[in-house]
């Protein structure tokens, strides 16, 4: 099965601190974890940090199967995740291609599931 693996983040609200970005990015994760192998991202070493690993809020990557279903998984996934916490939005990125999703309609979400499927081909060549 090919894979290919997806950058996926979501904007700070303002008041946000830490903690809340660090739940938010493992609920993310979590629900991610459904269409495929989540991991954070780690932060460049701070010379100061005396070999503490950090991981960046508010971003995960995912590698999931360029198949048309989990395509749709990982929308739908995406979709929930905003319409629980309005206000946010998602960037998604393959390769070189960028999306930013925020409340989508039925419509646009299907939309949405055809950019995605294309972009993850086109980043999967």
């Amino acid at each position: 099965m090919s894979q290919v693996r997806v950058e996926v983040a979501f904007t700070p609200l303002t008041g946000d601190d830490d903690f809340v970005l660090d739940q938010l990015t493992e609920e993310l994760a979590g629900d991610l974890r459904e269409v495929g192998e989540v991991r954070r991202i780690p932060l460049a070493p701070d010379p100061a940090s005396k070999g503490i690993a950090e991981l960046a809020l508010a971003a995960v990557t995912v590698l999931t199967s360029v198949d048309p279903s989990y395509v749709q998984s990982l929308v739908d996934v995406i979709v929930a995740f905003l319409q629980r916490h309005t206000g946010r939005r998602i960037q998604l990125r393959v390769g070189d291609v960028e999306l930013t999703i925020d409340q989508p309609t039925r419509g646009e979400t299907a939309e949405l599931i055809e950019t995605v499927r294309a972009a993850i081909e086109a980043g999967h060549r």
